[in-house]
C-alpha cells in the first residue's frame, strides 16, 4: 500500500479520465458548469437505457416488474386502501410497504389525469403503448430527481465531507453514474432509487447531526421498500450511541422514539383501525413462504446450494433461523465497533469521522444481510452499494471493483431482460471513467490490487465469451448462471471481510475518535 504522505501526490497523478475531466475544468475556472454538465449527462444516459426492453416485456399473461408497477398504479387508484393488500393476489399482488402503495397511487393519479386507459381496472392489464411506456419510465426518472439526485449532491458537498473541489465532483459523478442502478431502474424497471435516495439523506441529516430528521428518513427508506432494513442495525447502533454519548441522551432517545413511531404510524394510518389488514400488510411484505431465496441470486445460500440442497434438508422454519443467525454473526461486530467508537468520542469531536464509520458500518451490514439473510433477490446488491458508493473516494479502487463484480452478478436477470447493449455500454464506461484496469499508469492503486482486479475482470469477460458461444450441456442448462453465483458470492464475500477490516483499523491512529482524558 503506497505511504501516507505519498496519497495526495499520487491521487494526483492519477490518469482516471473523468477525474481529468473535473481537474480541465478547475484549470479554466469553468467550475460552474460541473453539475449541470453532470446532471444532464445522467439524465440522457437514464433516457437512452429506457428506449430499450424491461421486465417482461411481451411475455404474458403475468408479464414482469414493470407490469406489476403499472398494475399497482391500477389497484391504487381505483380501490379503496382496504383493498390494496389484498386485491387478486395471483396477479402482481401488491407486495411492498405503505409509502410504494401511497407512490403508486400519486403516479397513477397523473396516469389517469393524461389517459386513463393506461391504469384501467383490469382493462389495461399487460399494456404496453408507447405512450404508456414513457409515462411509465418519465415517472422513474422523475422520482430519482426528486429523492435520491439532490441527497447525492447536497451530500457530497456539505462541509463535513473532506474533500477538494474536483473529489467532490467525481464523487457525484460516479454516484449517478453507477451503472447497476441505472439498468435495474431505467431499464429492467423498478425505483430503487427512492429507497437509497432516502438512505443517502438519512447520511446526509446525520452529518449535519440532525438526528430527527435522520431517523425520519430512514423511516421513510424501509417504509418505501423492505429491503432498506438492511441498514436498520447500523442506524440503530449510531443512534443509540449519540444517545449514550450527550448529557441529555435520554431525551433525544424519546424524540428519536417519537419520530419513528408517528412517521410508521402516519403511513400506516389508513389500515390502523384493523388488525386484519396490518396482518395482511405484514404477510404480503414478508413473505416467509416464497423460500430462502428466488431465482439465481449471488448470495451464501444459493451458492452453498450447488453442493448441499438445504431446502431439502430443512423446513421453512429452520431456514429463517438459521438464516437470523448467520446474518446476525455477521453484522453484529460492525455495529458494535460503531456504537463503541462513537460512545468514546465527546459530541465536539470530529463529526466527519463519525460519519465515516457510520458509512462503513452500513456498508458492512446491508452486505451482510444481502449474503446471509432470508429472500434475497438478485437486485438487491443495489442496497450495499448505496453506501459503499459513498465510500468511493476513501475506497477508490476497492468500490470501483465492487461495483463491476455487482454489475456483472446482474447480468443473468438484464439477459433475460433482453437488456445486453445497455449492460455492456454502461460496463465499458464505467471501466474506462472509473476503473484502475483501464489506467495502467495509476499510481494510486496497489500493484497487487491492479493484478487481482485485471484477474477478476479476465474471469468475468470469460465467463461472458463462453455464455455467448459455447451452449451448455443439456444435463446442465444452468451452468453459466451458477458460476455466475459461485463466483460473485465468493467475490462479494471477500468485499465483505475487506470492508470490515477497513472500518476497524481505517481510524485506529486517528486521535479524534478516541476518548480524551480530562
Amino acid at each position: 500500500m503506497p505511504r501516507k504522505g505519498s496519497r495526495a501526490a499520487s491521487r494526483q497523478a492519477s490518469v482516471v479520465p473523468v477525474r481529468r475531466w473535473f481537474q480541465f475544468l478547475e484549470s479554466q475556472s469553468a467550475q460552474g458548469i460541473a453539475l449541470p454538465v453532470t446532471v444532464l449527462f445522467a439524465l440522457l444516459v437514464r433516457w437512452c437505457v429506457g428506449l430499450h426492453g424491461y421486465s417482461g416485456q411481451g411475455t404474458p399473461p403475468l408479464y414482469g416488474d414493470y407490469e406489476a408497477q403499472r398494475h399497482w398504479m391500477e389497484i391504487t387508484t381505483h380501490l379503496p386502501a382496504s383493498q390494496w393488500y389484498s386485491y387478486d393476489l395471483q396477479y402482481w399482488g401488491l407486495d411492498y410497504p405503505p409509502l410504494t402503495a401511497f407512490q403508486s397511487w400519486l403516479c397513477g393519479a397523473v396516469a389517469a389525469h393524461i389517459d386513463p386507459s393506461w391504469i384501467a381496472l383490469n382493462e389495461s392489464r399487460g399494456i404496453e403503448s408507447h405512450t404508456s411506456k414513457q409515462f411509465m419510465r418519465a415517472t422513474a426518472i422523475v422520482l430519482e430527481f426528486i429523492v435520491y439526485v439532490p441527497a447525492v449532491v447536497l451530500f457530497f458537498r456539505s462541509r463535513h465531507v473532506q474533500m477538494s473541489w474536483v473529489a467532490r465532483q467525481v464523487s457525484i459523478f460516479s454516484v449517478l453514474l453507477q451503472p447497476c442502478l441505472i439498468l435495474i431502474d431505467h431499464g429492467h424497471f423498478q425505483y430503487n432509487s427512492v429507497m437509497l435516495g432516502f438512505l443517502v439523506w438519512t447520511v446526509h441529516f446525520a452529518a449535519q447531526e440532525s438526528y430527527m430528521a435522520m431517523a425520519i428518513a430512514f423511516c421513510c427508506s424501509f417504509m418505501f421498500k423492505q429491503m432498506g432494513l438492511y441498514y436498520a442495525p447500523a442506524v440503530f447502533a449510531f443512534l443509540l450511541a449519540k444517545c449514550f454519548q450527550r448529557g441529555h441522551g435520554v431525551l433525544l432517545f424519546v424524540k428519536l422514539g417519537t419520530a419513528v413511531v408517528a412517521t410508521i404510524g402516519i403511513m400506516l394510518a389508513p389500515w390502523i383501525g384493523s388488525l386484519a389488514q396490518l396482518q395482511q400488510i405484514l404477510v404480503r411484505v414478508f413473505p416467509v413462504a416464497r423460500g430462502l431465496y428466488e431465482d439465481k441470486v449471488a448470495n451464501v445460500w444459493c451458492a452453498v446450494n450447488v453442493a448441499i440442497k438445504l431446502r431439502s434438508l430443512l423446513d421453512a422454519q429452520s431456514l429463517v433461523r438459521l438464516s437470523t443467525c448467520a446474518t446476525a454473526l455477521a453484522f453484529i461486530p460492525s455495529c458494535i465497533h460503531l456504537f463503541y467508537m462513537i460512545r468514546q468520542t465527546r459530541p465536539a469531536q470530529s463529526t466527519a469521522n463519525a460519519i465515516r464509520l457510520f458509512k462503513y458500518c452500513l456498508l458492512n451490514t446491508s452486505l451482510a444481510f444481502f449474503l446471509f439473510s432470508f429472500q434475497v433477490h438478485e437486485k438487491s446488491i443495489l442496497v450495499p452499494l448505496a453506501p459503499a458508493l459513498l465510500l468511493i473516494d476513501e475506497e477508490e479502487w476497492a468500490v470501483n471493483w465492487f461495483v463491476q463484480v455487482a454489475l456483472f452478478s446482474l447480468y443473468p436477470l438484464l439477459f433475460v431482460d433482453g437488456l445486453q447493449i445497455p449492460y455492456w455500454v454502461l460496463a465499458v464506461l464505467w471501466a474506462f471513467l472509473r476503473s484502475c484496469p483501464a489506467c495502467p499508469a495509476d499510481t494510486h492503486t496497489p500493484y497487487c490490487v491492479l493484478v487481482l482486479q485485471w484477474m477478476s475482470t479476465l474471469v468475468m469477460l470469460a465467463l461472458h465469451v463462453a455464455h455467448a458461444f459455447i451452449p451448455p450441456p443439456a444435463s446442465l442448462p444452468d451452468i453459466y448462471v451458477v458460476l455466475n453465483v459461485v463466483y460473485c458470492c465468493a467475490m462479494f464475500v471477500a468485499f465483505l471481510a475487506y470492508f470490515n477490516y477497513r472500518q476497524f483499523t481505517r481510524l485506529r491512529s486517528q486521535p479524534s475518535l478516541k476518548k480524551k482524558k480530562d
